[in-house]
C-alpha cells in the first residue's frame, strides 16, 4: 500500500536537514544587523501561525521592533536592568554593544483566552509558534536566539511596549547574521531520549 504525501521525498529531505542543523546564536555572535527580507518575514510569520492550537483560538500575539526602534529597546532594556541592580557590572556602551549586530527582535506573548482549553496548552501553542520561526530565520541563513523576559522584567517591559497587562510574556526572538557561519551543535543520542514501549 502506498502512503501519498502533499510533498516529495526531496522536499522533505530538505526540511529535515534544515530543522536538524539549526542552532541559536547568541546576540554577542550576530553581525551586521541583518533583518529578513518583507517575502521573508511573511513567510516567517506565516510559520508562527501554522502550529498546532487546540480550539483555533490564535493566542499568539507579536511585537516587532526593528529599524532605530531597535537600539531604542537594548537602551530601555539596560535601563531597566539599572533601577533593578544599581551595581549592574555593564556600562551601557558595553551592554548595547553586546547587542550590536541584532537587527530586529520579536517579543512574544501569549493573549489567554478564557474558555476550554487551558492556559498552558494556549503558552504551548506559543512557543511552538517561537520555534517555528526560529527554523524559518535559519532556512533563511539568519541567526536568531531566544531569550526569556524575567518576570521581574515583565511588567516595566509590557509598560514600554504598550501591551495587555494579562498577555503573558513569552520572551523575545533576537535575529542577525552569524559570525560563525560553520557553527554547529552537538545533539544527544536519540536513543537516550526516545523509548518505545
Amino acid at each position: 500500500m502506498s502512503i501519498k504525501f502533499p510533498f516529495s521525498t526531496d522536499q522533505s529531505e530538505i526540511l529535515a536537514t534544515i530543522t536538524n542543523a539549526r542552532v541559536s546564536v547568541m546576540q554577542t555572535k550576530m553581525i551586521g544587523q541583518c533583518t529578513p527580507t518583507d517575502k521573508e518575514l511573511e513567510q516567517i510569520f506565516k510559520s508562527a501561525m501554522s502550529v498546532s492550537d487546540h480550539g483555533q483560538i490564535h493566542p499568539a500575539q507579536f511585537i516587532i521592533i526593528k529599524g532605530e526602534k531597535t537600539q531604542a529597546f537594548i537602551r530601555e532594556m539596560y535601563r531597566i536592568k539599572l533601577v533593578e541592580n544599581p551595581n549592574f557590572l555593564l556600562s551601557e556602551a558595553e551592554y548595547v554593544t553586546n547587542f550590536s549586530g541584532v537587527g530586529m527582535f520579536i517579543v512574544a506573548y501569549a493573549d489567554i483566552k478564557e474558555c476550554n482549553i487551558p492556559a498552558y496548552e494556549q503558552e504551548w501553542s506559543v512557543a511552538a509558534s517561537i520555534q517555528n520561526m526560529l527554523n524559518l530565520c535559519y532556512a533563511f541563513g539568519y541567526a536568531a536566539k531566544w531569550n526569556s523576559i524575567y518576570k521581574h522584567q515583565d511588567g516595566k517591559i509590557k509598560q514600554y511596549l504598550n501591551v495587555k497587562d494579562h498577555w503573558v510574556s513569552m520572551g523575545y526572538i533576537m535575529i542577525g547574521k552569524s559570525a560563525d557561519t560553520a557553527k554547529k551543535k552537538n545533539r544527544p543520542n536519540v536513543k537516550d531520549h526516545f523509548i518505545t514501549l
